[in-house]
């Protein structure tokens, strides 16, 4: 595999896990995320991606740089989020209203720790578009056989909820738009998990 010259949205397998490149970061670094999801919940879902993280082949681990320990996400006013097309909830276009919302982006942090962790808001919409990893809605669907949802890190201000990608079949209208849901909810999606590896 040579992440350098793999094109945003690539789909390939590493040490038996099919992953989504999405990002050459420069300096040697790749973001890529796990191409299907597994059963969690928003709030569960660190835990279940550090579970999943623990049991990557070591050679996978040895290549994966260091992310923040915790990251500031800030909340989003689902009510205040305003999209642009084309369709539906596809690119958010004020996240300058979140400031903390639209400053965590996914990148290396020396000062924190190889680990694997669900993408943001701000990376979803810097990732979404023409030429880039999620190029369209169904780009955005995981490539798992029930095409589940999938959770951000970034939460809701409303009614204890986070926020999501939607799945569904590829006819689905509302297919790879972003969402909310209740935080406790774990059927028909759950965490796909990112990682920054250097190559």
């Amino acid at each position: 595999i040579n992440f350098s010259i793999m094109a945003p949205g690539t789909i390939f397998t590493m040490a038996n896990e099919q992953y989504r490149y999405l990002e050459n970061q420069g300096g040697g670094n790749h973001l890529i995320i796990r191409n299907s999801v597994f059963g969690a919940s928003f709030n569960n879902q660190v835990e279940r991606i550090n579970n999943w993280y623990t049991s990557l082949d070591p050679t996978v681990q040895s290549m994966v740089q260091p992310v923040a320990d915790h990251f500031v996400t800030g909340e989003v006013d689902w009510d205040s989020l305003t999209f642009d097309g084309p369709g539906e909830r596809w690119i958010p276009n004020n996240l300058y209203d979140f400031p903390e919302v639209e400053v965590d982006i996914s990148q290396v942090d020396s000062s924190g720790s190889p680990r694997a962790f669900a993408l943001s808001l701000a990376d979803v919409t810097r990732l979404s578009g023409t030429g880039r990893a999620f190029p369209n809605h169904v780009g955005r669907i995981e490539g798992g056989p029930n095409h589940g949802f999938w959770w951000l890190r970034t939460p809701s201000t409303s009614l204890d909820h986070g926020l999501r990608v939607l799945g569904g079949q590829p006819n689905n209208p509302l297919n790879g738009v972003i969402s909310m849901g209740p935080r406790n909810a774990a059927a028909a999606g759950g965490a796909r998990p990112a990682l920054i590896v250097h190559q």
